[in-house]
Parts: structure tokens; C-alpha cells; sequence
């Protein structure tokens, strides 16, 4: 069996996986050297800090766990977990962070693939529960491997894993909390990718590219302040720019068109045309007619009359 190796840090470049580490950054990651504050830097000044992001903020290269316990080092051969790629600890207390590399990278945004999002959010979910590693952690900066601050090892992993690999070692049915509030790592990047999008696709027609954009972004904004750790700004821009690129695409909008048209045809078809009953109803409502009385009258159902926008318009 492959024996743990510590390596220098600081002799990242003549080290593969590291060196690929450095590879994957983004142009400009947040880094700090002081974990109360990060700032956007170019990735060769920001290599020189002790914590920096790991991932691109429109993709996902690099899964990371912070393990919490004074034998982190060996936390995955006693659980019989597949071995990180990168092991960082704190030379002062044992605890370290993982780092998994990814064979295919899995992206973030309009274009991207809502199933592998998911599945993404799902693998890192099963293996930060098998793993022990603090539930809290987003995985916006990590320790980084490159920096003589720390204490880095590599196991002799392959060079990376598949998501499907490491799903093969994990307990996929395990629930995910969909408390918002405590939502994590890409579990939210998810979450506001699905909120946002939704959102997005009926305010397509109606907006510029600049304008839905601007729109969406405060809607992320909003919903972003919902969690207990936030994403970066970046990640978030990243995010609205790719729905409002996706949304207002001239073949998305005429896809949605035909879409809505087809629904329309399909309710007509089915319950007859009821604009005018509608109409009539609305006009009931506003005069103080009770919903029982213009039900009767009209021959319609009381959800009928909620879905119509009843409810919404009482006085």
C-alpha cells in the first residue's frame, strides 16, 4: 500500500497534482492570509497567501472537506473512503482539509446540466457526512496546499475521480437538508441556481440582456444572504450572467413562446376557453361578491376562482 508523503510546499511547481492545483485556479481567486477577510487577486500573487479558493466560480474542479479532528491525516483509510489527492493540515492541532480532484468538471450556470449540478451537490453531500467533515464548511477557501503555513501530503491517489468513483463508496439516499438557512458547498450553488433560473425564464420576453440581468442579480443577491455562509460575489455573478446569456438567446425565447402556447391550446382544449369568465369574475370579486356566490353563478370551481387571482385581489 501506498504510504502517505509529506512534500514541501513550497516546491509546489515539481509536484503534479499541485502543480495541476495552481493549473485549475481561477485568473484572479480570492485569497487571504487572514481568514476574517479575503480579497481578488491574480492567481501567481495569490498563490503566494495561506488560503485561497479553489474552484473557478462557474466550475467545479476540486471537492474539499474540512476535517475537524486531531487525526484527520488518516480520517479516510479508517472509514475505507476513497484517499483525497491532497491532504493540507494544521500543524498545530491536526486538522486538515481534503482535496479530491474531479476527472470531468462539472459546471455551474444556464448551460450547464441541472442533473449534474445535482449530482454533484449529492456526492459531495454523502462524502462530507462519511467523512465527518464540519457540515458548516462552504468550501469557498481552502488551506492552501502550496504554502509553507501548512502541512501538505499526498497519498498516491489516482489523478482523479470521476463523481461516479466516489459515489460508488457512498450512501447516496442519505437526505439533504433543505433548510436554506443551512444549506452548503454545492448544495447552494444549486439552490440558487434553480431559484434564480425560475424566475428568469417568464422575465426573458420582457427584458434586454443587461436589464434581465441586472434584474436577476438582485434576486440572487436576496437569496444568497439567506445562507449561513454566502457565496462570493463572483460566484454569484457567474451564475445570473450564464441564465441571462442562456435566457435571452433568440431560440430560447421562441422555444418558451411555442411552449406557453402549447400549454394554452392544451387548457382551452380541455376546459374551453374562460377569458371572458375570468374577466367577469374579476370584476364580481372587486365588487364584493363572495367567492361562493360568483362559484355558483359562473359554474366554477372555488380553486378555479384562487388560480384565476382571486384570493389575491381581496380587499
Amino acid at each position: 500500500m501506498y504510504a502517505i508523503k509529506q512534500i514541501d510546499p513550497t516546491d509546489w511547481q515539481n509536484v503534479s497534482t499541485l502543480a495541476q492545483f495552481y493549473a485549475d485556479l481561477a485568473t484572479n481567486p480570492y485569497c487571504t492570509n487572514d481568514k476574517g477577510f479575503s480579497h481578488i487577486r491574480t492567481k501567481s500573487h495569490a498563490i503566494k497567501h495561506a488560503y485561497i479558493q479553489p474552484n473557478r466560480p462557474n466550475v467545479c474542479r476540486w471537492l474539499v472537506f474540512d476535517i475537524d479532528d486531531s487525526q484527520a491525516l488518516f480520517t479516510y483509510h479508517d472509514k475505507g473512503l476513497p484517499r483525497p489527492q491532497v491532504i493540507i493540515k494544521n500543524p498545530e492541532n491536526g486538522h486538515a482539509h481534503y482535496a479530491y480532484k474531479l476527472t470531468t468538471p462539472v459546471g455551474e450556470g444556464g448551460k450547464s446540466s441541472i442533473k449534474a449540478l445535482k449530482y454533484l451537490s449529492s456526492v459531495q453531500h454523502a462524502l462530507r457526512l462519511a467523512l465527518g467533515a464540519d457540515r458548516s464548511y462552504g468550501g469557498n477557501l481552502i488551506k492552501n496546499p502550496c504554502h509553507n503555513a501548512h502541512m501538505v501530503y499526498i497519498t498516491g491517489a489516482k489523478p482523479s475521480y470521476e463523481l461516479a468513483e466516489l459515489a460508488e463508496h457512498l450512501d447516496l439516499q442519505s437526505p439533504i437538508k433543505t433548510d436554506v438557512a443551512n444549506d452548503y458547498g454545492y448544495g447552494r450553488n444549486f439552490s440558487v441556481f434553480e431559484h434564480v433560473r425560475h424566475q428568469a425564464y417568464p422575465l426573458a420576453e420582457m427584458h434586454s440582456y443587461s436589464a434581465l440581468e441586472s434584474v436577476l442579480t438582485g434576486i440572487a443577491n436576496e437569496y444568497n444572504q439567506r445562507f449561513d455562509e454566502p457565496l462570493f460575489p463572483n460566484e454569484l455573478k457567474h451564475i445570473v450572467r450564464s441564465i441571462a446569456r442562456y435566457c435571452s438567446k433568440k431560440d430560447f425565447t421562441a422555444s418558451h413562446k411555442a411552449f406557453s402556447e402549447l400549454q394554452r391550446a392544451r387548457v382551452t382544449k380541455r376546459w374551453g376557453d374562460n377569458t371572458d369568465k375570468q374577466k367577469q369574475a374579476l370584476e364580481m370579486y372587486q365588487n364584493g361578491v363572495k367567492k361562493t356566490v360568483i362559484s355558483k353563478e359562473l359554474g366554477v370551481t372555488a380553486k378555479t376562482l384562487t388560480r384565476w387571482g382571486l384570493r389575491k385581489m381581496k380587499k
